[in-house]
């Protein structure tokens, strides 16, 4: 063979094997392509399928929870305190899911409460106003709080307001806008335990010149009037009844009270209103005054060296004074049992807890409702926080809204001109009854210059 032949052959070779390699390359790409696939459809299969199977225990988990809904109005403080406990309360229950939702006002609460609840649905739980529950349960869409709901030991003056028609509808669960003595520590040692030790230390310590005085009281605002008639063994109100009692021997009382401070003992001028009582002990020129529980925020931050005790018993009195208390409490939707009452339950009783109280305390400004509480160590360890607590004990629940305006506008149309002398504390008290009856019928109307207790004052 001829070396031409030969090249082309080698040639002819070298393009088959070109040819070839090429060919298996395709090949391995090909294979190594539909591998892929292969494995590409099993792993997609596979991840669906543990999505789904992901999907399907959340759903299960979803049923095998029990949902409880609840409606409130209360303020931003308190909404906040109860999305941190129902966050902690979940993860301590993954068995039990709440909504809760707020509601604009009292009134919109109330109003689609009665309504679904009418028509068999509506959240399991209320949290709102006390007083709302006479309304509530006057629809009768409120379960009666007995059994596992009740609770013995709530403050005599909350429960006295959580009451219809002799059984109760609300348990209450927060307490607020009380009346206390401050005094500046660093001024006196303990506070009076009664009036005629107070009116001997103003005795001692006054100082009009300098407009220093041992105690101010804002007796122009009838809430701070209110509590003496405590004082003397009565009240202002009768919840039995519904009906107002200003014209009592102890109002009369009271007012002469009052007309021996200002009149006999002169030890305070009565011409001062809220805010100038405010400064003067906040300036250290009041040693003691009568003032809310929401004063003390203000105190600690002005650095006040203060302390809080019960108001001190009146002269010729019984007892000490009955400043009014308020209050929210829960109520319950007539139409859950089972597992939806039993986790409502359980949700009411871990916020009724002495952890969940106090903690309530410290984040907004209420009190608990609980009269052993003062007998747990977070309350007995804080003096502040426990003399508090002693002046909640005694405190009597404020009358509701439509009696209280007319019963402070009474006494403030006819406690000046007792103090002036232009008439007696006898003939004042029978006058306060008279204005009280005619402006709650519409007969006898005043212009509103009450001091709104809940928001005025505690901007001051």
């Amino acid at each position: 063979m001829n070396s031409k032949k030969i090249k082309k052959s080698r040639i002819f070779l070298i393009i088959i094997s070109v040819i070839s390699s090429f060919c298996l390359l395709a090949l391995t790409a090909v294979s190594c392509d539909l591998f892929q696939d292969i494995v590409s459809e099993e792993t997609t299969s596979t991840e669906v399928a543990a999505t789904s199977l992901e999907e399907e225990e959340q759903a299960a988990e979803s049923e095998q929870k029990t949902e409880i809904n609840i409606w409130e109005n209360i303020k931003p403080e308190e909404q906040i305190a109860l999305l941190d406990s129902i966050e902690t309360f979940e993860a301590q229950n993954p068995d039990i899911a709440i909504n809760s939702t707020h509601m604009r006002s009292e009134e919109e609460l109330i109003d689609q409460f009665i309504a679904t609840s009418l028509a068999g649905a509506g959240p399991e739980i209320v949290i709102t106003s006390i007083e709302s529950g006479k309304v509530i349960a006057e629809a009768n869409v409120l379960k009666e709080i007995s059994g596992d709901l009740y609770y013995v030991d709530i403050f005599d003056g909350l429960r006295e307001i959580a009451a219809y028609e002799g059984k109760d509808y609300v348990l209450p669960f927060r307490s607020f806008n009380l009346m206390l003595l401050y005094y500046n520590k660093d001024l006196i040692s303990e506070a009076p335990s009664n009036f005629d030790e107070l009116i001997s230390y103003c005795k001692e310590v006054n100082n009009p010149a300098e407009d220093t005085w041992g105690f101010l009281l804002n007796a122009r605002e009838p809430d701070w009037v209110i509590p003496f008639v405590g004082g003397y063994q009565s009240w202002i109100f009768d919840y039995d009844r519904n009906s107002i009692t200003l014209d009592s021997t102890a109002m009369q009382q009271t007012l002469e009270f009052l007309l021996l401070l200002y009149n006999e003992e002169q030890i305070m001028p009565y011409e001062i209103d809220y805010a100038d009582i405010n400064n003067a002990f906040i300036e250290g020129r009041a040693h003691m005054i009568i003032n809310g529980n929401w004063a003390s925020e203000e105190y600690s931050e002005e650095g006040i060296n203060f302390g809080v005790a019960k108001i001190p018993v009146p002269v010729q009195g019984f007892k000490n004074p009955t400043p009014m208390v308020d209050g929210i409490g829960f109520m319950f939707n007539i139409n859950y049992f089972g597992k939806e009452l039993e986790a409502s339950q359980k949700f009411v009783d871990y916020l009724m807890s002495d952890d969940r109280q106090e903690e309530w305390t410290r984040i907004t400004q209420t009190f608990p409702v609980l009269a052993s509480i003062d007998q747990s160590p977070g309350v007995a360890d804080d003096q502040l926080f426990y003399n508090m607590v002693q002046q909640l004990k005694i405190s009597r629940g404020k009358p509701p809204e439509e009696y209280i305006r007319v019963i402070r506008d009474a006494i403030r149309l006819n406690l000046e001109n007792v103090i002036l002398g232009n008439t007696s504390p006898e003939d004042a008290v029978a006058k306060m009854q008279e204005d009280a009856m005619n402006l709650k019928t519409g007969s006898l109307e005043v212009q509103d210059e009450e001091v709104d207790i809940e928001n005025s004052v505690t901007e001051q």
